[in-house]
Parts: C-alpha cells; sequence; structure tokens
C-alpha cells in the first residue's frame, strides 16, 4: 500500500503534465490568433498598385525575356486599339482563338487584363486621380471577400484585373446619360449591397472567434471605402463591380449545383 507521502509524489509529475498541456495550448492559441490577426492585417489604405511598375516588372511575372516583352507590346498594340469599349473578359473571348500562348490560362489572363489597363490609361490620364481611388476601393472589396472567404487563389488573381475593370467602367461613366441623376440614398444602398455580397463568401463553418477578428477588419475596411466615395463616378463605379461579383457568384453556384 503506497503511503500518503508517495501518493502526493506521484501526483506531482501528473500536475505537472497537465500544467505543460495547457502551457502548450495556451501557446498554440496565441500563435492561431496572431496568424489570424496578419492574415487580415493589410492597411486599410491598401497597396495603390501601379499599372506602369507592373509592366516594367513583367519578366518577374510570366519570366519572359525582353524580346518576348517588346513582342507582347507589340501584340498589345494591335488587340487592344479602341478597346476600352469591350469590358475585358468579353475582349478576351472574343480574341481567344488569335491571341499568342502567354495570354493563355489564369496569369495568361492577368497578363492580358495588366496590358488592357495600361493602354486604356495611356488614352484617359485626365482620370488619373479617380483610377487610384477607384483601384483602392475594388482592391479594399477584393480584400474584404478573401478574408471573409479564408483565402484562394482567386483573389490574388483578380488583383492583376482590377485595373482592367476600373478602365471598362470609367469608360462607361464617361459614356453614360448625362442627365442620369442619382438618389441622396445611393451611397447607403451601395454599402447595404456590400455586406449582402460579402455575407454570400461567408464560411458557415468559421469558428466565432476568428470571424470575430475578420469582422473588425472588415467592418473598419467598410467604413474606409465609404470615406473615398466623395463623388458620383466612384458610387457609380463601385455598383458596376458589384454587379459583376454578383453575376460571378449566381453562375458559381449554378455550375456547382449541376
Amino acid at each position: 500500500m503506497l503511503t500518503r507521502s508517495s501518493q502526493q509524489l506521484n501526483a506531482v509529475p501528473h500536475q505537472t503534465i497537465i500544467n505543460n498541456m495547457y502551457r502548450i495550448a495556451n501557446i498554440v492559441l496565441f500563435v492561431l490568433a496572431i496568424f489570424v490577426v496578419m492574415g487580415c492585417s493589410c492597411s486599410k489604405t491598401l497597396c495603390e498598385r501601379n499599372i506602369q511598375d507592373d509592366i516594367l516588372n513583367i519578366d518577374k511575372f510570366r519570366k519572359q525575356s525582353k524580346k518576348e516583352y517588346r513582342y507582347i507590346e507589340e501584340d498589345a498594340k494591335r488587340l487592344f486599339a479602341n478597346s476600352a469599349a469591350v469590358y475585358s473578359d468579353t475582349l478576351y473571348r472574343q480574341q481567344y482563338t488569335s491571341l499568342q500562348g502567354y495570354f493563355y490560362g489564369e496569369t495568361g489572363f492577368d497578363l492580358y487584363c495588366i496590358w488592357y489597363a495600361q493602354f486604356n490609361a495611356n488614352n484617359r490620364k485626365h482620370y488619373r486621380c479617380e483610377r487610384k481611388t477607384l483601384n483602392k476601393i475594388f482592391y479594399c472589396v477584393n480584400d474584404m471577400l478573401r478574408c471573409i472567404a479564408g483565402g484562394g487563389t482567386g483573389f490574388a488573381h483578380e488583383t492583376y484585373r482590377i485595373p482592367a475593370y476600373t478602365e471598362y467602367y470609367i469608360y462607361k461613366y464617361q459614356n453614360m446619360e448625362a442627365n442620369k441623376q442619382y438618389q441622396d440614398n445611393d451611397i447607403s444602398q451601395t454599402i447595404s449591397n456590400l455586406w449582402q455580397i460579402m455575407a454570400t463568401y461567408n464560411n458557415e463553418d468559421m469558428p466565432f472567434e476568428i470571424l470575430a477578428y475578420k469582422m473588425k477588419y472588415i467592418y473598419e475596411n467598410v467604413e474606409y471605402i465609404k470615406s473615398l466615395l466623395t463623388a458620383e463616378i466612384y458610387n457609380y463605379c463601385l455598383q458596376e463591380y458589384m454587379c459583376r461579383l454578383i453575376n460571378e457568384n449566381v453562375s458559381e453556384q449554378e455550375q456547382l449545383s449541376l
């Protein structure tokens, strides 16, 4: 039979093991919390992507030679003459059979959109400030959707394609009816629609603690977007961009149901 002192001695290692397990669990939770915060810790102003820098660094993106770069540039001049009148995704499908190999696939379409944006931006340099603000808004929306959805390669591709969408929406705004007026509640309705879109990307199995971290980030960025909607063009273009997101989401759901 064990004495009281021997029982106490045997209990010490067990208590030590339990304490170590709690300590390890706390460390793991702390590390996970750091990853969650870092994963959603983009600056509210986000990175102002410089399209010209993207073009200059395209050899890193596609690993092509200088000779191939010049060849792509000449090819882009042929493809994107007066292209703003056609939505980049539609134009890509129309030109698909005549495209060179470097424009094929997901990264090929990224490259296509970068050149589309570059050529159209050169034709509307007087919209430089509006372009920068719209890119901020769209990058912010994309990053919030990435955050709430838990990531995905599609959001990375979207960052390369956003400038092309910006150019097309600016073109549409330029050419809309001059007498078209917006109601005072348009901005609040736009933000309400944005919340509804984000809800469709939400992962319902996400632990509440992680969701809480993400919602704080998302709320701050929604407020940031509201602060950027200072002119009619921004509200109009954001509505156009959200319509695209809705249509794509509906198409994906229909494909999954087949």
